[in-house]
């Protein structure tokens, strides 16, 4: 009996070690890591494949190469955060060369920042700028002042070096993670089923990214490759115009908008703490920072374009069922209506989705939208404008009607 445990436990610990080794390996790629950046934005220029250096919430310095790369190619930029991700070239002009520069949780100061940075270093090359104003997650009340950035690739990639070390016990943790395992145990599922085996595990173990594949996307032309374990196969990240696939995302029912809407609308919502934290007035060191970088923009021949991104159908609605919560939001519309006013800028108010056309399938969840919702939005407004229906300040469905 003694003998059987010894074995046991001995199988056990050598499975779990050996679990540990090739996990700790496929982690250098899943936490991040400058060789993988590179190479993740080397490959994406060179194929135009789908693809994004990992960690998924620190893909700033990915973008900005990519950014680097696109430069010559492009004249327009959107920033913001995951909320502008569904922005593709095909909801803006024709005339608009963009590439989506956003990245998940991308704070109002960090984009004046690099609003302020393109209209200093890229007015040449950048005529159009698309930037979104998040209130429904709070990143237009928060406290501090606006900051500069440096989207120079150098000092980006020499910042991320420099900042990205993850202490080992972390590393052991994510290792043993179920995801991890679990993706591990499908890795070599997939081995087990390929024609070239020992290739096949050297190249998803070893190489700094996995292997090349064709997405299934019904043309069978798209090209991706994953520098990441998890999502593996499914096309999951950013495409060569910056936007997100949102592959492997869910779709909201009716339903579940519904439910999704009145509890955004509760007191113990994020949502509302977070919308009447500052009474619903936007920090104006952030709208300053911008209404000068918008200034001067427009001065060297470019443009600003404002935009509170999407919700859910039913959300805005909602939550302005409530005394509180309508008046917090009616101060920030207002405060915002006026600063365009003063700035000669547009600011696009999308919140109210369902006014444009939206469903709650074109949602992933209350506030990440389809690049289908953005399709029934933003042609709307382009038309307007030419149109000449459009003045500075605050723009909607309802001044958009006839468009």
């Amino acid at each position: 009996m003694r003998r059987y445990l010894f074995v046991l436990v001995g199988v056990l610990g050598l499975t779990l070690a050996m679990i540990l080794a090739a996990n700790l390996k496929l982690g250098d790629r899943g936490l991040g890591n400058l060789e993988a950046t590179r190479t993740a934005s080397e490959w994406q220029q060179a194929t135009r494949g789908i693809t994004y250096a990992p960690p998924v919430g620190n893909t700033g310095p990915f973008k900005v190469l990519r950014l680097a790369d696109r430069l010559p190619d492009i004249n327009a930029v959107v920033l913001g955060s995951s909320t502008l991700m569904g922005v593709t070239p095909a909801v803006l002009p024709a005339s608009w060369r963009v590439y989506n520069l956003t990245v998940t949780g991308n704070p109002t100061a960090a984009i004046s920042g690099e609003a302020r940075y393109i209209e200093q270093h890229f007015s040449a090359q950048v005529r159009w700028m698309l930037a979104g104003l998040d209130w429904s997650v709070g990143n237009l009340y928060q406290p501090g002042t606006a900051g500069d950035a440096d989207l120079s690739a150098a000092s980006v990639l020499k910042a991320y070096a420099a900042s990205n070390t993850v202490p080992f016990i972390k590393r052991v943790e994510d290792a043993l993670s179920w995801p991890r395992v679990a993706t591990l145990m499908g890795m070599l599922s997939a081995a087990f089923n390929n024609d070239n085996k020992i290739k096949y595990l050297q190249q998803a173990l070893f190489d700094v990214g996995g292997v090349e594949y064709r997405c299934a996307d019904g043309t069978g032309t798209t090209v991706a490759r994953d520098f990441d374990v998890i999502n593996r196969g499914l096309c999951r990240g950013y495409r060569y115009d910056g936007s997100w696939t949102f592959a492997n995302d869910s779709r909201l029912t009716p339903v579940q908008a519904a439910t999704l809407a009145a509890a955004a609308a509760a007191p113990s919502s994020k949502y509302t703490k977070l919308l009447c934290a500052a009474q619903g007035e936007p920090n104006a060191s952030y709208l300053r920072h911008l209404g000068e970088s918008a200034g001067r923009f427009a001065a060297r021949g470019g443009q600003m374009i404002f935009l509170l991104p999407p919700l859910a159908p039913g959300m805005e609605q909602a939550l302005l069922g409530n005394t509180r919560w309508r008046d917090c939001l009616a101060r920030t519309k207002a405060t915002l209506d006026a600063w365009a006013k003063q700035h000669r800028v547009f600011v696009i108010d999308a919140g109210a989705a369902e006014r444009y056309g939206c469903v709650s399938a074109e949602f992933s969840d209350e506030h990440h939208a389809y690049p289908e919702c953005f399709q029934r939005i933003l042609p709307r407004f382009f038309r307007a404008l030419e149109a000449g229906r459009v003045m500075p300040g605050l723009w909607s469905a309802q001044q958009g009607a006839d468009a």
